[in-house]
């Protein structure tokens, strides 16, 4: 009887993941050990007291208020959120951008796909961090410095300092930016109110639609009605909900306006151009994979070509696309930490600053790997459920 148990496929495979399970968590308990024991020789026992006490160090770009007095907790924090911010906007661009030129690829223009696909090869085929470089080195190291900036709309202020609209140099682009008037606190209601009824609005037409059986372009109309409303509320506000401020230059300094380091800019560059490539190549994969007997379906039914594309060819596209574009999308977040080679305070930047400030290797090298692998399991989670919401809608 034990000599058949043993001999049974299910038994022998389990006793296999046990031994396999116990042999790793005896290496990691030996590796934690010599770790504690190391430290412990040191003076330096693991804790995260630390992250409480003051940085010491100076941030050049952050989104929250820090300065050398903050805790080390909030240096963290602020590298998070330039990671997150410099990554949410590389995504959203480099995908349009991909868009585009995945569809230039199939096109019939012979200059058109080859120019698409003369840049998606030469793209793909270069470093992340040689693409950096360059664009900070040769293209933005290479403007005039801030004396002598590429100004738009240049103009002079009753003081006698220059404003403009735009002022573009080695440090970087300043530029016009609104600010919050004395209008804004009724008009924000208004907002909030445009808001509502064009979601209102995208519910009809998404009813309408299944009703008919015609797919309306709801997200554009329901757009185009917020914007509407919001410019006529614009109209009605008796002050001004936003009042555009233009920079200055002062000295050897610009005031007031948008600034943007020319480290946020090689970096935001570089990744739309490297991530649109790999997107480009994955939309043109999907758009290949959808069967042509369906496009040659639709013209028979009297689809244009936009028609074709829009209700046809790009949301079967899409279900063989989704896959592929999580991957590169997981890739974003992390091919960020190569802003460290020019200087953007990310948060590995961050993070390894403070490493050379408090010694602390080990905690600090444990909350970015949390704080990556947080991130990253975020965006599968999400991408991966929209990929069953649309999987779902085929049956």
């Amino acid at each position: 009887m034990h000599l058949t148990k043993f001999n049974d496929d299910r038994v022998i495979k389990i006793a296999g993941q046990f031994i396999f399970a116990a042999f790793l968590i005896m290496i990691m308990s030996s590796m934690y050990g010599n770790t504690i024991a190391a430290l412990t020789k040191r003076g330096m026992l693991p804790g995260f007291k630390f992250l409480s006490l003051a940085a010491g160090i100076d941030i050049g770009e952050h989104l929250i208020s820090f300065n050398n007095s903050s805790s080390n907790l909030r240096a963290i924090v602020v590298g998070l959120l330039n990671t997150l911010s410099i990554s949410i906007l590389a995504i959203v661009f480099s995908t349009a951008l991909g868009l585009f030129i995945g569809l230039c690829r199939l096109s019939k223009n012979w200059l058109v796909k080859n120019i698409a696909l003369v840049y998606i090869e030469v793209i793909r085929n270069i470093p992340l961090l040689v693409l950096l470089l360059f664009w900070y080195r040769a293209v933005f190291m290479g403007l005039p410095h801030i004396k002598e900036a590429i100004t738009i709309g240049k103009f002079q202020t009753s003081d006698g300092f220059t404003g403009a609209r735009l002022f573009f140099s080695n440090r970087g682009m300043v530029l016009a930016w609104p600010t919050i008037g004395t209008g804004w606190s009724s008009y924000i209601y208004i907002i909030i109110g445009a808001i509502a009824i064009s979601v209102i609005f995208g519910i009809y037409l998404n009813y309408r639609g299944k009703i008919t059986g015609r797919k309306p372009m709801t997200l554009v109309w329901s757009f185009l009605l917020f914007s509407i409303l919001c410019f006529i509320g614009w109209l009605l506000t008796p002050e001004a909900p936003l009042v555009m401020e233009y920079p200055q230059l002062k000295g050897f300094n610009t005031t007031g306006g948008l600034s943007i380091s020319s480290e946020w800019g090689s970096l935001f560059s570089g990744l739309i151009l490297y991530t649109s490539a790999f997107i480009a190549e994955a939309i043109r994969a999907g758009i290949q994979g959808v069967d042509k007997r369906q496009v040659e379906a639709a013209r028979s039914l009297g689809l244009n070509s936009f028609q074709t594309t829009r209700l046809i060819v790009l949301p079967q596209a899409l279900r063989i696309t989704i896959p592929p574009l999580t991957s590169i999308y997981l890739g974003v977040a992390k091919n960020t930490s190569l802003g460290v080679a020019i200087g953007f305070p990310d948060l590995f930047s961050v993070v390894g600053t403070l490493i050379n400030q408090t010694g602390r290797v080990l905690e600090l090298i444990l909350v970015v790997m949390v704080i990556y692998l947080t991130l990253s399991l975020s965006t599968s989670l999400i991408m991966n459920i929209y990929n069953r919401r649309i999987q779902l809608e085929e049956k």
